[in-house]
């Protein structure tokens, strides 16, 4: 279920960004003239774009399972990587909403509606969106956005910023906010988004032909939405401007370099699949084979459903048949999953401990491994491979950094290590952004006795990089 939103709630964040931004006289002036220029600065688009995401993560309900993150994040960042904003950090993320959505936030936040993840038929079209949205944010498309002449940077990041968090939810509501901040020059707004959303459908093109990803699915995706038309959940026409001519065009740029490309994968059924069970209010009825297919997808989702209507003990014996005749790694790991849940830590931990060996570094595999491990009152080995972890990915993001935190903090503290449990901790705050909180825990886990001097030294040292940081952020206002 989602959770209660009303307009209550957002708008003081809106009078919350318009105060983060107000002009002040000590900050930097944009340099006018290029309409590519970012009317912020590079501190000034981070911190709106943790502000947003925060902002967004506070009201919202997001889909934090690991094993599709961990895929969205791969396919994305492997969409990216083809793109002209390849050195910047992009994140991705999956909301929890009932329409058909996605957006690019500041500083290449990326968001996907589930419902939007659910409705795509195949990769190529739920890759179709993403590229989009990448394209949004390589073309500087929201920075052109405030550098319109008449534009007020403070009131336009405010009122769309609202205007997507109440669309979230309420799609007129959401609209009725944008169309209200932007009235004064409204229809030069729709024909700069109308040229964005030609350009970005472009460079998305290229994108997937780029990453090897047919770019097919676009125009698949586009006529799926053209067909179920404005007024049955469909937020992204709403948002992004969709015609026939539109498609029409998308259906130009194809051409026969591309069209042996693949359009699926496994991973992406196996994501979809799971998606729909943990989207869903009733699992319990995906345990019926007149609802699931009797193929590979159908018996993984019914083997999660059984597991989460509290029937694990059946979903072991339909995983472990699916494990002996398909090695992929997502059956696998739901069979530690009902192991786990059927209060069957040691074989959960057999499953994983072998995972581990055949894919190290892969993080889902890691955290699973490291919870298991903690289930099993093995501590200390669990402190090992989430510092293994730390150690040799370079390519996670912030969140995926504070979540192994937090998992190293528990197994600090399962192990009496109360000073590193508050060290990482602070780590976990560092992180997400929350820098007082980070600050405060940092200051625990000085005052505890017998830290070693080399322990302090450390533990001084982040709090000053934290602090330094925050003044960073603070002098970008």
């Amino acid at each position: 279920m989602l959770r209660d939103f009303s307009i209550n709630k957002i708008l003081p964040i809106a009078v919350l960004l318009a105060i983060f931004y107000a002009p002040s006289t000590t900050a930097r002036l944009p340099e006018l003239g290029d309409p590519t220029l970012a009317s912020l600065n590079k501190q000034q688009e981070q911190l709106l774009g943790l502000t947003f995401y925060r902002s967004l993560r506070a009201n919202l309900v997001f889909i934090d399972d690991r094993q599709i993150n961990y895929y969205l994040n791969t396919l994305g960042n492997r969409l990216a990587s083809h793109s002209d904003a390849a050195g910047d950090q992009f994140r991705f993320f999956i909301i929890n909403a009932p329409t058909i959505n996605a957006f690019a936030g500041p500083a290449a936040y990326i968001g996907v509606h589930s419902k939007l993840f659910i409705e795509a038929k195949d990769e190529s079209q739920l890759a179709s969106v993403i590229a989009h949205e990448i394209a949004h944010v390589s073309q500087r498309h929201l920075a052109r956005r405030f550098n319109q002449p008449g534009t007020s940077t403070a009131l336009t990041l405010a009122t769309l910023l609202t205007a997507i968090l109440i669309g979230t939810q309420d799609s007129q509501a959401g609209q009725a906010v944008l169309m209200s901040g932007i009235a004064a020059n409204q229809q030069s707004s729709i024909n700069f988004t109308r040229q964005n959303e030609y350009e970005a459908d472009r460079v998305g093109i290229k994108i997937l032909a780029d990453s090897g990803i047919n770019p097919v699915g676009m125009v698949g995706f586009f006529e799926i939405l053209l067909a179920k038309g404005t007024d049955n959940g469909m937020e992204y026409l709403r948002t992004h401007p969709l015609n026939e001519n539109r498609v029409s065009e998308a259906k130009g740029r194809l051409s026969k370099a591309t069209e042996n490309l693949p359009t699926d994968s496994l991973d992406f059924e196996f994501a979809k699949g799971r998606m729909v069970i943990l989207t869903s209010t009733q699992p319990e009825k995906y345990t019926d084979d007149k609802i699931v297919s009797t193929g590979l997808i159908g018996q993984y989702q019914k083997a999660l459903a059984l597991t989460l209507s509290n029937r694990a003990d059946e979903a072991i014996p339909l995983l472990i048949s699916l494990s002996k005749h398909h090695k992929q790694l997502w059956i696998r790991l739901a069979l530690a999953d009902a192991y786990s849940a059927n209060l069957q830590d040691k074989e959960a931990l057999d499953v994983l401990e072998k995972l581990a060996e055949l894919y190290p570094g892969h993080l889902p595999v890691t955290m699973s491994y490291a919870s298991a491990l903690l289930a099993n009152k093995k501590p200390g080995k669990s402190i090992s491979i989430l510092k293994q972890q730390l150690q040799q990915n370079h390519t996670l993001s912030q969140q995926d950094y504070a979540s192994i935190y937090e998992v190293l903090a528990q197994s600090y503290f399962a192990n009496g290590q109360i000073s590193a449990a508050l060290e990482s901790t602070g780590n976990q705050y560092a992180k997400q952004g929350y820098f007082e909180l980070a600050i405060q825990q940092y200051d625990h886990a000085l005052a505890q006795k017998h830290n070693s001097h080399s322990t302090n030294e450390r533990l001084e040292a982040a709090k000053e990089a934290v602090k330094l940081e925050m003044t960073e952020f603070k002098n970008a206002l």
